[in-house]
């Protein structure tokens, strides 16, 4: 199955002009199979989302970008939102006791900035963070993030043994599944089964707008 783990929509993130219906139009367009809305501190109420789903015939699933300050977190299973910076160590303990999922998102997006000309010395550097003991899978292809960042991201993944999703952080409709994750699992109907799926780590993270767009050129 076919999903794009990380978009964000104007009903809950103040930084996206997407509707979510747009966001769905969008996804449908280009071949994906389910969308996960995943706002700033925010969560869908439950009944809206299934509410939306049923409307517009599309799997939707919810979770929660969590800001800490030791990064951005994808969260799913823990039904509630968020204000201002969350500690880490307590994000944890509740992730941990709704047995839901933490996924670092966008790793390194910005790192090329300081400068690192040595990328095995960055690699080495980069997977000593001690946040990658905290989370069950590391966002690998980011729609936001620039290639060698995303590069980065698989290394540093490797190198771990942490697996690697992919996410668009769609914010426009045209950012729509830059980055999505394909379950082996053909079929996820719910929170609690994307939850499964993504501890079990069958799935793979590719660049799912950028193959489309070249098989349906001219």
């Amino acid at each position: 199955m076919v999903i794009d783990l990380h978009v964000h929509t104007r009903v809950y993130s103040s930084c996206s002009i997407l509707e979510s219906e747009e966001a769905i139009r969008e996804a449908k367009k280009i071949g994906l199979e389910g969308l996960c809305f995943t706002e700033h501190n925010l969560r869908w109420e439950h009944e809206a989302l299934q509410k939306l789903s049923q409307k517009e015939n599309f799997p939707l699933f919810c979770g929660v970008e969590v800001e800490t300050r030791e990064g951005h977190l994808l969260v799913f299973g823990v039904n509630k939102s968020f204000a201002g910076i969350t500690p880490l160590d307590e994000l944890r303990e509740l992730v941990k006791k709704e047995n839901g999922v933490m996924i670092i998102a966008h790793p390194f997006r910005g790192f090329l900035l300081f400068g690192f000309a040595d990328l095995s010395l960055q690699v080495e550097m980069a997977s000593q963070r001690q946040i990658y003991q905290q989370v069950e899978a590391m966002e690998i292809l980011s729609g936001k993030a620039m290639k060698k960042e995303n590069d980065l991201a698989q290394k540093v993944s490797k190198r771990l043994k942490l697996k690697g999703v992919g996410g668009s952080d769609a914010h426009a409709p045209g950012e729509i599944g830059r980055g999505v994750t394909i379950f082996k699992k053909p079929v996820i109907k719910n929170e609690a089964e994307l939850i499964t799926e993504i501890k079990k780590g069958e799935y793979e993270a590719v660049y799912w707008l950028e193959k489309f767009k070249i098989l349906n050129k001219g």
